[in-house]
């Protein structure tokens, strides 16, 4: 049986838009995210047997237009939620910039196995949460899901096509990190993939919602 994965990026954020937020995980969409998810339920094409949303909100902001126009479909939430990496008490009142010297200074760190605080995770152990929500993807039995999540989940699927076999050492780690910086994923990105049995994940032709 030949499945059909999309995995869609959010759309734009409160955060992504550069207001400040408060948590990690129930960052609501700007002005511009809410006409980003009404535009992608009006242009999808193809109705889902599945759609999969991550337990941060804004992720099910993103589907709920295209919910509207299929309210048959069933929606669950699978852990394709972003990578925290930062403590979640870092975020209080913060915005992006403000974030983005502790940030440095965790990727200069370069150590999978560090935690940054509760609520955080190790970027190892981020790895191998993605790894397996795509195998637990490829073995459920509708054949087009829809998988609304984020930059860093996105880039770590595409990163382990790339090194398939590869171990989570600091040398992955730091080339993902290069491979992220030169990786562009825009708000309402959507990346397809095809599998067929035990095959691997084939990439089609990303696209972009307008």
């Amino acid at each position: 049986m030949k499945k059909t994965i999309w995995f869609i990026r959010h759309a734009e954020s409160l955060s992504n838009a550069g207001f400040a937020t408060d948590t990690p995980h129930a960052i609501g969409l700007s002005e511009k995210g809410l006409a980003q998810a009404e535009a992608l339920a009006v242009q999808w094409r193809t109705e889902p047997d599945l759609m999969v949303v991550s337990r941060y909100s804004r992720t099910g902001f993103t589907a709920e237009p295209l919910r509207k126009i299929h309210p048959q479909v069933p929606v669950i939430e699978l852990p394709v939620h972003e990578l925290t990496f930062l403590a979640p008490a870092r975020y209080v009142g913060t915005t992006e910039t403000l974030r983005r010297e502790p940030a440095r200074q965790y990727w200069e760190r370069c150590d999978p196995d560090y935690c940054d605080g509760e609520g955080a995770e190790s970027f190892r152990d981020f790895c191998a949460r993605i790894d397996d929500a795509v195998e637990t993807l490829r073995q459920r039995a509708e054949e087009r899901i829809a998988v609304f999540c984020h930059a860093y989940v996105i880039k770590s699927i595409l990163w382990r096509q790339l090194n398939p076999d590869a171990p989570v050492t600091a040398d992955y780690m730091r080339d993902f990190f290069s491979f992220h910086l030169r990786c562009v994923v825009p708000n309402v990105m959507v990346y397809p993939f095809e599998c067929e049995g035990d095959a691997p994940l084939f990439m089609l032709t990303p696209f972009e919602i307008k």
